[in-house]
């Protein structure tokens, strides 16, 4: 038998198959209908489980995942495959726009969210620096990508259970999907919103979660976790002004996602932060607007230096953090530029605890684009 998770288990509708405990006993029979929320997580906290599915059964169609899908490689170093995982992100996007191939957007959704939770757990680092210097996919894209990373991330440091950060994960990915037909307009945008395009800000965290229900999402956790990603602790966030407890601990800790790589995802219309400053704003604003406790987790796990944060040495040097900084332990710094602002070809690792080493600044990707092959190199080691 199987443990089952909270995506198997719908609100409103017959079990499709019979309930038991860890022992065998049976719970609950095939046909059982679920309607009340508290019985499902008491289900899920005692363990329940089901039968495994017939080996082979001929009359099942078995789900495919579209040919624009390429699962990355999982030979690829992770650096390489975050280009995958946005290249794939895109295209989905493309074919909702275009209305087709909705049937599916479950499927691949999941399978971007397993991919981004393998990658973590081979090399988080690699896949935060490839999404903080990537300027190549457009902005909605690295963003829940980013956010979905950063999801993962914190969620592992909390100790979440898989079928959670998978949820989690996939929330982060389709979160903005009623907003995906404007995102352009909006990317491009110089003033202010409109009445209209106000009104469907406000709306979309409902209107998505309702767009995901119609293309056959049932995840009662996915779906709540996107109608709740812009509410705020104190009551000011939107659709519903929930506040405090009345949100999700996942919905806190996807809205601060959502805001981190908001800040510091460059679009048409604007530049974006740098991860200090953008981690600062949260810090500021975590006893009103975010949970205080996750937002600090969230900075304790990303560090106020992500990978892939280009500084400014106090010697001249312009340089590149690869990993997180660990406790008591020096930064992981390479430096990509000498002094006179000339590229090394072999980046040189810098004692960050070196005052001649230490970081006066923070520096854009745009300022730093003669060094791309090397920087991928620092992520692309075997």
């Amino acid at each position: 038998m199987r443990r089952i998770r909270q995506s198997d288990l719908v609100l409103n509708e017959p079990l499709p198959w019979p309930l038991y405990d860890e022992n065998g006993n049976l719970l609950l029979r095939e046909g059982y209908v679920l309607s009340i929320p508290r019985h499902i997580d008491s289900l899920l906290a005692r363990g329940a489980y089901a039968p495994d599915p017939p080996a082979d059964n001929p009359g099942q169609p078995v789900p495919t995942l579209p040919d624009y899908v390429v699962p990355p490689p999982a030979a690829d170093p992770v650096f390489a495959r975050a280009d995958t995982l946005a290249l794939t992100l895109k295209r989905l996007h493309a074919h909702l726009l275009a209305a087709s191939l909705q049937a599916e957007l479950r499927q691949v959704v999941l399978a971007l969210a397993r991919g981004i939770i393998d990658a973590c757990s081979e090399d988080a680092d690699a896949l935060l620096a490839a999404l903080h210097l990537d300027r190549q996919h457009p902005y909605l894209v690295i963003q829940q990508l980013l956010g979905a990373t950063l999801v993962e991330v914190a969620a592992r440091e909390m100790a979440l259970d898989e079928s959670t950060r998978l949820s989690l994960a996939c929330a982060a990915l389709t979160r903005d999907l009623a907003l995906l037909p404007v995102q352009t307009q909006l990317d491009q945008q110089a003033g202010a919103l409109t009445p209209e395009q106000a009104a469907l800000v406000r709306s979309h965290p409902e209107r998505s979660a309702a767009l995901l229900a119609t293309m056959g999402v049932t995840d009662p956790l996915w779906l709540e976790l996107v109608r709740q990603h812009h509410e705020r602790t104190d009551g000011s966030g939107y659709p519903r002004a929930l506040s405090g407890d009345a949100i999700l601990p996942g919905a806190r800790l996807l809205a601060i996602a959502d805001s981190y790589a908001a800040m510091v995802t460059p679009r048409p219309n604007r530049v974006g932060q740098f991860p200090r400053d953008a981690l600062k704003s949260l810090f500021l604003e975590r006893a009103r607007l975010y949970d205080d406790p996750l937002v600090q987790l969230s900075i304790k796990t990303l560090t106020m230096h992500p990978p892939g944060t280009l500084a400014r040495l106090a010697n001249g040097e312009f340089a590149v953090v690869r990993s997180r900084q660990k406790q008591n332990e020096p930064m992981d710094l390479w430096s990509l530029y000498d002094s006179s602002g000339m590229p090394i070809l072999r980046p040189q690792r810098r004692d960050s605890t070196d005052p001649a080493h230490g970081i006066t600044g923070s520096l854009r990707v745009e300022e730093c684009r003669s060094a791309a092959l090397v920087l991928k190199r620092l992520w692309m080691k075997s």
